[in-house]
């Protein structure tokens, strides 16, 4: 087919054609983008096929590729244009009208996994970990969801439908679950199969995500600390140098400690088909045994590796959420960093390059690169308020949101109280009695600044870093 549906976080779901794509993203799609058949709906890929295409002034050209030498000049040569097709062995797309069955190997469009945490329990946070004995610090699994509006009012979306997760046959609301970030659903009885114990509405899974099974083992980050980290999904890969959790069968810690330079249990997860053995693994830059810890890595579904190509956001704080970076900022440029290091002897120049951005918002957020030789042209491209860029042709690209809204979801923590005790009843009493600030009160947020951030999103006045003259002065007055 020539069209299809095209999805971007934060972006608007718009119909667009094979060639239009390949034009756009120069025959190097990032993985933030995907599709669907606008007859049933079903996941496509794009087919590049075996003509080149050429902009030339806005006008798209197609360059036919030269013949291969190997090819007989006699044997026709089919010419096979850009397009979408639907992914292989599905059952629903083979009943669409704009299905055809094909031949050749392709990579199908899958919905994400399920997000899923290793924490520590509070009871075991302050116990010392023996190498002897690991059974003094116990850990627990959180589930948690992915939220991709996909174009889609998703929240209001799913309630409508009454969507739920159901995790050993516990039902839970989908809605809430993608409407607060903190709430998660703790794995009671952990085990690597998956799929049979977790459901989800084959309607939503695009969105929220599918369960994925362990190959035997769970390998999370350690970005937690002592505390645990987020689990890495199948495929993904693991660099040298860095902590990681890997959980396994007891008996697999022998054969860790054969392949990686550091596995030291540092816990259990408790189990009803046996406790699980929390591993910290870890595998220097020049390990000897990189063969075995790649062996090992490989039969479990990741990798090992230490160059990544992607670029390193440095400013400002942000979020990483469905492929997109969410500055925390709103008044701060994009800045993103060189990933690979200069030699000693090289200073790396401090200029920050901007490159053109051509956008239909009144006030998009610029992206700078930093450390970036010149070598190469600079890529943006824009779709919503997503803004897709990458130094030059040879890196991936890096997607971050062009709006200088605050990132969807994020809630300001409770400001702690630094009262030392409870107030009585009596002191309540008269507190709520005025509405004028007693002087504990005043002194109290004066000296918090969580308060302020507070107040400055709400418009209201703020009070941290007045002299304690003014802030008597004012209660004073206030109480004549």
């Amino acid at each position: 087919m020539d069209t299809a549906w095209q999805y971007i976080p934060m972006a608007r779901t718009r119909i667009v054609t094979a060639e239009d794509v390949v034009l756009e993203f120069q025959n190097d799609l990032p993985a933030s983008v995907s599709f669907c058949c606008p007859s049933c709906n079903q996941p496509v890929h794009l087919n590049r096929g075996n003509i080149e295409y050429a902009a030339i002034a806005g006008t798209p050209r197609q360059c036919t590729r030269a013949r291969s030498p190997r090819r007989p000049h006699d044997a026709p040569r089919r010419t096979v244009h850009a397009h979408f097709k639907h992914t292989k062995n599905n059952p629903a797309a083979k009943l669409c009208d704009r299905y055809q069955a094909s031949i050749g190997a392709h990579t199908p469009s899958v919905p994400p996994a399920l997000p899923m945490f290793l924490r520590r329990d509070r009871s075991s946070v302050n116990t010392a970990t023996n190498a002897d004995n690991p059974h003094t610090a116990t850990f627990h699994l959180e589930l948690s969801v992915r939220r991709r509006s996909l174009g889609c009012d998703l929240i209001n979306e799913l309630r409508a439908d009454h969507a739920v997760l159901t995790v050993d046959h516990d039902s839970h609301s989908l809605a809430d679950l993608v409407s607060d970030r903190r709430r998660t659903i703790r794995l009671k009885d952990p085990a690597f199969q998956l799929r049979a114990r977790i459901t989800v509405s084959e309607r939503w899974q695009r969105n929220v995500g599918v369960p994925e099974d362990g190959e035997r083992a769970f390998v999370f980050t350690a970005e937690f600390g002592p505390n645990g980290g987020r689990r890495l999904t199948a495929g993904s890969s693991l660099h040298a140098g860095f902590d990681y959790y890997v959980i396994v069968r007891p008996r697999e810690l022998h054969v860790l400690q054969t392949c990686f330079d550091i596995a030291n249990a540092v816990g259990t997860l408790p189990s009803s088909h046996g406790d699980l053995l929390v591993v910290r693994i870890v595998t220097l830059e020049d390990s000897l045994q990189r063969g075995q810890a790649n062996f090992w890595l490989a039969d479990h579904g990741f990798r090992l590796t230490s160059l990544d190509l992607d670029a390193v956001p440095v400013w400002p704080p942000q979020l990483h959420a469905n492929g997109i970076d969410e500055p925390l900022f709103t008044k701060s440029f994009q800045i993103y960093q060189t990933p690979f290091a200069t030699c000693d002897d090289v200073q790396v120049s401090d200029t920050i390059d901007f490159p053109p951005l051509h956008c239909d918002l009144p006030d998009p957020r610029r992206a700078g690169l930093l450390g970036f030789t010149q070598i190469g042209r600079r890529c943006t491209q824009t779709e919503g308020a997503c803004c897709f860029l990458r130094a030059n042709g040879h890196l991936p690209w890096s997607a971050y949101a062009l709006s200088r809204a605050y990132p969807e979801g994020l809630d300001l923590a409770d400001p702690p109280d630094l009262r030392p005790a409870e107030p009585s009843a009596a002191a309540d009493a008269a507190v709520s009695s005025s509405s004028a600030p007693t002087l504990q009160r005043a002194q109290r947020q004066r000296a918090n600044r969580h308060y302020d951030v507070a107040q400055m999103r709400a418009g209201l006045p703020t009070c941290h870093g007045l002299p304690s003259a003014v802030t008597v002065a004012r209660i004073r007055s206030a109480r004549r």
